[in-house]
């Protein structure tokens, strides 16, 4: 798998992840469902931790290219 097709997959998993968490919380909150708002935390801290794991890596690659 190249690079770009990598990245561009990272990115949809993250972005996957966000709507699940927003998904999760709008039903949770319609219905009154609490299971369904947890649920939309755990998505959303998932998401954080993969999102910094992902931007974190993007700035060292930057840090290490000579300028």
């Amino acid at each position: 798998m190249n690079v770009v097709a990598a990245k561009i997959t990272k990115w949809l998993a993250l972005l996957a992840l966000l709507c699940l968490a927003i998904t999760c919380y709008a039903m949770g909150n319609a219905s009154g469902a609490i299971a369904l708002v947890i649920l939309g935390f755990v998505f959303e801290g998932v998401f954080w931790l993969f999102g910094h794991k992902l931007f974190s890596r993007k700035k060292s690659m930057e840090e290490q290219s000579p300028s």
